[in-house]
């Protein structure tokens, strides 16, 4: 992970990544400390896991969202997963899966669950929010 932030900012300022190292093993440590700052490190563990699991387009076509949630940005999908928590807030998690199941698995049959294994997966710190014991 720090290879990967170090090459990240090292882009940034036209540098060898070797000269980012210490720097980025500092920032790591003011990251742990905060809510934002754990939350960018799962962003960069994703992506080091991402880069770490060979996949075949298969499992590249099992590992994403389907249907209305495929190919929406992190804004997009935060956004959303706000909305299911108001609406859980209000009806009860079953109810609202299932209320999100209504409408956005028309096309793909079983999206919504499909989106919310997906969201376990690579966003942990957001799909702790839904199941608190899986924190």
């Amino acid at each position: 992970m720090v290879e990967l932030i170090a090459k990240e900012r090292a882009e940034w300022d036209k540098v060898n990544w070797q000269q980012k190292v210490p720097t980025v093993i500092k920032s790591i440590s003011n990251l742990e400390v905060s809510k934002a700052g754990l939350e960018e490190l799962l962003v960069y563990w994703s992506k080091v896991l991402e880069l770490s699991t060979p996949q075949t387009e298969q499992s590249k076509a099992n590992d994403q969202p389907i249907g209305y949630y495929s190919n929406r940005s992190l804004d997009w999908h935060k956004a959303t997963f706000s909305e299911l928590l108001d609406r859980m807030d209000e009806v009860g998690k079953d109810k609202a899966i299932a209320s999100f199941s209504t409408r956005y698995d028309r096309e793909d049959v079983g999206a919504t669950l499909k989106w919310l294994d997906w969201l376990k997966l690579t966003h942990p710190s957001m799909y702790a929010y839904l199941h608190p014991q899986a924190a």
